[in-house]
């Protein structure tokens, strides 16, 4: 039997209380989503691994963390949202505490699994009840601060992974288990605090009968379309592996929707399912998501391969994003209750996108000064646009279902993540092979005429290497000549992560017109409930 929730006007008393709390289980959740990245190279050496199968401690958190979303916040809603987030803080906590004590990289690869399991409980109640806990006339507010909460833990995640692995040694020899270790007493900590802060909701009209049928087929048709994706670049897009990940992926999605349709117990309403608000939301927010997560892993690729910054010097270059997005996340939630959310949506995404072509034209030669505008840019972009997105998403639904609507946006952000990187990394590596062949070609040109300049030859070749391989070391030029030669290939190189750049640009720009239908208030939403509740009392 469900637990009684206790007034809304109890909730809203404590609200702050509450939302700190479950803002510690996001921020662990969603930091992990990226903080391994500048990891990856003291991974191979310590564990003796190759990249292809060290790649799997990203994606293996990754796609658990999708495929459970939904699930999870469904039955946060039915049998209690802070019972299932006591749960997930406890599985992300061991699973921490083993990911750091790892001895091989196959007992990793489980952990960041199980660990996987317990973000993919934590991201969709924190949502839910972010959402719960504000009165409607400060819903805004909330959802814009957990944004800012979101926004800044996706996007720190390489600057503090870089961090850990070049400060912290002791007691280990190495810094990566830091990445692991330091959530265990943050960890402890939160489970302390909501045991002693957060009260125990439910969802009134959810029941008790668990939609298993339609669990698994949602499930399943998320993980075979992200691993799809992840797998879709190294075994490429229409080997018999990827084709049939992503017709399984179809048919499955289509067993969900007849299992919705025609099932007894289904998860999704048809409320939900009709809120056209809710579906254009989750709509941008997949398209917004492509565009942010694909942008910033590509460009620590380019400031790392092309500018041969350092990883860490790469972490801190892009920081202006989730800097300049604290400071603007809140200054959209203030008037969130004054304007429609397509009205913050839509200069968000123009904005957004506007700096997205801007830094396309990154220079081909180290000039940060040259890209912290329209990182300033992006930055703004993404702090508007995360809680104007969120907004228009949870606030066109109110008390029933938050966690389940709270885990289809959560879904969509991440699966969008995983298109994100899968689509770039593809235009990237679609264009620069004739990139590489033009570059060639110049630089067999500039060759030709040296040598004719020099009887004694001149080699200019060796200035060229595999731009997808990191580890392939070019000698630095010395000379004019070889100077020339190295700005050609650069130039070429750079105009690949420029086509990829603006193909976020382009998808962003798509997320124009679904914003579009994102016409009401929470207040306005919520108002007729409350009337409801009223005179029902």
């Amino acid at each position: 039997m469900p637990v009684q929730s206790p007034p809304l006007e109890y909730l809203y008393a404590r609200r702050w209380q509450i939302w700190g709390v479950v803002m510690i289980g996001l921020f662990m959740a969603l930091i992990d989503v990226t903080i391994v990245n500048i990891s990856i190279p003291q991974l191979q050496r310590d564990l003796d691994a190759p990249v292809n199968t060290v790649s799997w401690v990203l994606n293996a958190y990754n796609i658990m963390f999708a495929v459970l979303l939904v699930s999870m916040g469904r039955l946060a809603d039915q049998f209690g949202r802070r019972r299932f987030f006591l749960i997930g803080l406890t599985i992300f906590t061991i699973g921490s505490l083993l990911c750091a004590l790892s001895w091989s990289i196959g007992a990793l690869i489980a952990f960041r699994v199980l660990q996987a399991v317990g973000a993919g409980i934590l991201a969709p109640i924190a949502l839910a009840t972010t959402t719960l806990v504000f009165p409607p006339a400060q819903r805004g507010i909330g959802l814009a601060m957990m944004a800012v909460v979101a926004n800044t833990a996706a996007a720190l995640g390489p600057l503090v992974g870089g961090l850990l692995v070049e400060f912290a040694g002791w007691p280990f020899t190495v810094g990566w288990h830091w990445i692991f270790l330091i959530n265990v007493p943050i960890g402890v900590l939160a489970i302390a605090l909501t045991l002693r802060i957060v009260p125990e909701t439910t969802d009134p009209y959810a029941g008790t009968n668990v939609d298993w049928l339609g669990m698994a087929t949602l499930g399943g048709s998320v993980f075979c379309l992200t691993y799809g994706l992840v797998e879709a670049n190294e075994k490429g897009w229409g080997s018999p592996l990827i084709v049939s990940l992503f017709a399984v992926s179809a048919l499955l999605a289509v067993a969900f929707a007849l299992v919705e349709r025609y099932g007894r117990f289904p998860m999704l309403t048809s409320g939900l399912v009709h809120n056209r608000q809710f579906v254009g939301a989750n709509l941008a927010f997949f398209l917004f998501a492509i565009g942010m997560m694909g942008v910033l892993f590509m460009l620590v690729l380019a400031f790392v391969n092309l500018w041969e910054y350092s990883e860490l010097e790469a972490a801190l270059a892009i920081t202006p994003v989730p800097v300049t997005g604290l400071f603007v996340a809140p200054v959209v939630g203030r008037f969130a209750n004054r304007f429609p959310p397509r009205m913050l949506a839509l200069p968000a995404l123009v904005a957004m996108a506007t700096a997205l072509f801007w830094l396309s034209a990154l220079p081909a030669e180290p000039d940060y000064a040259a890209v912290v505008g329209p990182l300033i840019l992006m930055g703004a972009g993404m702090g508007a646009t995360f809680p104007a997105v969120n907004i228009g998403a949870m606030g066109s639904i109110a008390g029933q279902e938050l966690g389940l609507g709270s885990g289809i946006v959560n879904m969509s952000r991440q699966v969008g993540f995983a298109v994100g990187v899968a689509l770039l990394v593809a235009v990237f590596t679609g264009t620069i092979d004739d990139e590489f062949m033009s570059a060639r070609k110049e630089v067999a040109a500039l060759q030709e005429r040296a040598n004719r300049a020099n009887p004694n030859g001149i080699d200019l070749f060796f200035l060229i290497r595999d731009p997808e391989d990191p580890s392939a070391i070019r000698r630095p030029a010395r000379t004019p000549l070889e100077r020339e030669a190295s700005e050609i290939v650069d130039e070429h190189v750079r105009d690949s992560y420029g086509a990829a750049i603006r193909t976020a640009a382009f998808v962003t720009l798509l997320a124009i017109p679904f914003s579009l239908t994102m016409r009401r208030r929470p207040g306005e939403v919520a108002a007729p409930q409350a009337a409801v509740a009223a005179a029902a009392g």
